[in-house]
């Protein structure tokens, strides 16, 4: 990790620093955020995490990275699992009611994301609490649920955009999405958190959190609104289901390699949001592109500060050298992941060694025509091939592995 953790007594933050200016798109308050930060009490600092994937990619990570600074201040970061809210579906962005998970799967993705959690945040206890909102929704009574929905009118939460843009073409709003910002700004008040960090597709959620707080006499949290940038595409933001991300639990290589695939006009943005370069470095890269600087070489300075920041120095020029070796001399990465394989059929190959997540995914990547046996190309027409171990795999530009058979 490229932070180093370390003790420290309550540091006094300025508004006007990085932690809440450098990709931050309002603040709400900013006089509130002001008083909180002259107070010599730790301040704690919410962030809620769906339970809908067991993985986090850099975007989730821009609002940790500020909490890890906030942390280093003396300051303690409440993690909120949405467990109960999960079972329901954050209606945050669609435009149709989302499929609800099962407890257990739940509780498999949650053991993955506090994992992940600690790649960024301090986890000690001084620092850090993970706290599971079916705690307190699960155990509500019908009467304390009822009073709180009493607080709320029915107008002011179908004023939400994407509610009124799905009455306009006549799509179903299920009651539970409806109840999704009152369960979700019940969760401030159940933790008594001080600044909640967010992207900006959250804030009518957490305005609920400060209204809540209010009724219920406690001093309404700040709210601190991070910018969303688009994927590594250009289109929506970063989701698996798009595979447009960066992943906290890639490895090196493939955070490089994926770093490099970004269109030229978000380097910049990527830079600001995603990397810890100071400012007037990035405002120097932006104007030797302008200078008519090859994109190329910034995305090499993207990549490489982005490893960096996960993984270290050492593992950023590597993955650097690696990157050069495989994509500009045309050479095999110096290490290729050994797999165990049973079948000779290549559509099971690539679901065995999880290149493919299913026998449709693998068929699709047969058809693109990405997918190379020992350099030769394969298509969805291949039915077997012969079983030599020792054969590398290659499924697009980036992904390899030594076929082991059994």
């Amino acid at each position: 990790m490229a932070y180093l953790w370390y003790d420290s007594g309550m540091k006094k933050l300025e508004i006007n620093s990085d932690i809440f200016s450098r990709g931050v798109d309002d603040i709400v308050t900013k006089e509130e955020l002001e008083r909180l930060l002259a107070s010599k009490k730790q301040l704690r600092i919410k962030l809620g995490i769906d339970a809908t994937s067991p993985d986090l990619h850099i975007g989730h990570a821009a609002p940790l990275w500020k909490i890890r600074a906030l942390q280093d201040a003396g300051h303690k970061a409440v993690i909120i699992l949405g467990e109960f809210t999960t079972r329901i579906g954050d209606p945050t962005g669609k435009n149709a009611t989302r499929p609800v998970l099962t407890p257990a799967m739940i509780r498999r993705n949650a053991a993955a994301l506090k994992k992940q959690l600690g790649f960024i945040l301090r986890t000690d206890k001084a620092h850090f609490e993970f706290r599971s909102n079916a705690e307190w929704h699960g155990k509500m009574k019908e009467w304390d649920f009822l009073n709180l929905c009493s607080m709320v009118t029915h107008s002011r939460l179908i004023e939400r955009d994407m509610f009124q843009e799905r009455m306009k073409k006549g799509k179903e709003i299920a009651m539970t999405e409806l109840l999704y910002p009152i369960l979700q700004g019940y969760d401030s008040v159940a933790i008594k958190n001080d600044i909640t960090i967010i992207g900006s597709d959250q804030l009518f959620n957490e305005h609920f959190g400060r209204f809540f707080q209010e009724k219920f006499w406690q001093s309404p949290q700040a709210i601190i609104t991070l910018k969303i940038l688009p994927g590594l595409d250009g289109g929506p933001k970063m989701s698996k289901s798009l595979g447009n991300y960066i992943a906290l639990n890639d490895t090196p290589e493939d955070k490089f390699g994926k770093a490099m695939r970004l269109l030229d006009p978000l380097i910049i943005p990527y830079l600001e949001v995603y990397t810890d370069i100071p400012a007037d470095q990035i405002a120097r890269i932006e104007a030797e592109l302008k200078a008519g600087m090859n994109p190329r070489d910034a995305k090499l300075i993207f990549a490489e500060k982005l490893v960096e920041r996960y993984h270290g120095e050492q593992a950023a020029l590597r993955a650097r050298e690696q990157f050069l070796a495989v994509f500009s001399n045309k050479k095999l990465p110096a290490r290729i992941r050994e797999v165990i394989v049973y079948s000779d059929n290549p559509i099971e190959i690539l679901v065995e060694t999880k290149f493919a997540s299913s026998k449709s995914d693998a068929r699709r990547l047969l058809k693109q025509g990405g997918v190379e046996m020992d350099g030769k190309r394969i298509n969805e027409k291949t039915a077997k091939i012969e079983k030599k171990s020792g054969m590398i795999l290659r499924v697009g530009k980036r992904r390899f592995a030594i076929l082991v058979f059994l």
